[in-house]
């Protein structure tokens, strides 16, 4: 940390084809596909931003959505300084899962800064997940930040991300102190 500023890793989890990379690399590079491709294992993003004048380097881990990669992701927790519960508001099965998704990290990581994206808010008219649903979800992980983002809009993206980087800074300088 010190005068090289300040280092923070953060998951992204949820369900497979929630559009967890699609946030990702909205946020990271301004861009969206419409094309899915699966993610193996992990990819990892970085993103370089600045709070209170010190330069903040975020590793956004995103970790593959399918069961059959939990055994990986368990590696794939370990450090990690936040985290940010990825559900689609067209199936409810993965707004369901978030609470799995919670368990698992918390199993590994702990209490750590958190926020909950509701994500394809674009797909209103296959809304399965209402934003009160979201809300309540929120409250129940213990009243974390929710935002209701759209990677193909931009839609909330940038506020979740800049959200999770001010908390774990927040949290980091606590621990630090």
């Amino acid at each position: 940390m010190g005068s090289l500023g300040f280092v923070f890793k953060i998951v992204v989890v949820g369900d497979g084809a929630v559009g967890k990379t699609s946030l990702i690399k909205q946020w990271t590079e301004g861009t969206f596909r419409t094309d899915y491709i699966m993610t193996i294992g992990s990819n990892f993003a970085v993103k370089s931003l600045s709070i209170e004048d010190k330069p903040i380097k975020l590793q956004i881990w995103d970790l593959a959505g399918q069961p059959h990669f939990s055994d990986v992701r368990v590696l794939f927790y370990k450090g990690a300084m936040g985290a940010m519960y990825v559900f689609d508001v067209s199936r409810a099965d993965s707004f369901e899962n978030v609470d799995n998704w919670h368990g698992e990290l918390s199993n590994i990581c702990g209490d750590i800064p958190s926020v909950l994206l509701a994500n394809k808010v674009d797909l209103n008219d296959q809304r399965k997940v209402t934003r009160e649903m979201g809300n309540a979800l929120a409250k129940k992980l213990g009243g974390i930040p929710y935002y209701e983002t759209s990677a193909k809009t931009g839609t909330s993206v940038n506020e979740a991300f800049e959200r999770i980087a001010q908390m774990v800074f927040e949290w980091a300088k606590k621990k630090q102190g």
